[in-house]
């Protein structure tokens, strides 16, 4: 099988992009019960509570119709005759902005900022894995163990494989799973501080591919296969 050759600085992007849905998925969790970017795990959320008569329907049932519409925004916007990177750029620059409002939402002491927080969020994270998709990084376009664990053993030598993007997803792993631990770290003293962080690493994600030749980055672009 021909191995895929991946942008480097598309990676670094989207694992930083990693880090950052990590996080948002441990404040979401804690804070709102259901997930905003994990629509998977939102379903099987929502099939549980109703089992156990502690429904989030609602909230779920919100947070998958506004994912879906980020989703369809995001799909609508790939679809620019625009390069890889200028695309995935403008998408997640959207994003961390979208977020930011999320984190102002909630530093709101309003009855209605549960809601408002949700709906926003999950309209950005819709966009953010269109992003993601769009920038076609192997096991990457949903920042997900499940595949990332998979791929690892899969392509392994031990399997009988090439071991080819083991850093990649060992790489992603850790940032997710660091992500995590960030975003319930600092949730716990700060809720709009943890999703402002995440909108400011989203943001700054998407910037780092706004920049043009710089001796800094010289070093992505000779990465190789990745």
């Amino acid at each position: 099988m021909k191995q895929i050759s991946h942008d480097p600085r598309l990676v670094i992007v989207v694992i930083m992009v990693t880090v950052a849905m990590g996080a948002l998925d441990a404040v979401s969790l804690t804070h709102l019960k259901v997930f905003t970017g994990y629509m998977t795990a939102t379903v099987i959320l929502i099939a549980v509570h109703l089992t156990s008569g502690e429904s989030v329907a609602g909230p779920g049932v919100v947070a998958i119709t506004a994912y879906l519409a980020g989703a369809a925004l995001g799909g609508r916007l790939v679809r620019r005759s625009y390069s890889r990177r200028r695309t995935v750029a403008d998408l997640l620059t959207g994003v961390g902005a979208l977020v930011l409002v999320a984190a102002l939402i909630w530093w709101q002491d309003a009855a209605w900022r549960y809601y408002a927080t949700l709906v926003v969020l999950a309209i950005a994270m819709g966009l953010q894995t269109s992003a993601t998709r769009h920038a076609q990084v192997t096991d990457l376009t949903l920042p997900a163990a499940t595949m990332l664990l998979h791929g690892l053993m899969h392509d392994s030598r031990l399997a009988g494989g090439p071991a080819k993007g083991a850093w990649r997803r060992v790489a992603a792993i850790l940032a997710l799973f660091g992500g995590a631990v960030l975003g319930a770290l600092v949730s716990s003293v700060s809720v709009p501080i943890a999703i402002g962080l995440v909108g400011l690493l989203i943001g700054t994600a998407g910037g780092l591919l706004y920049v043009g030749e710089h001796p800094l980055l010289e070093r992505l672009e000779t990465l190789g296969p990745l």
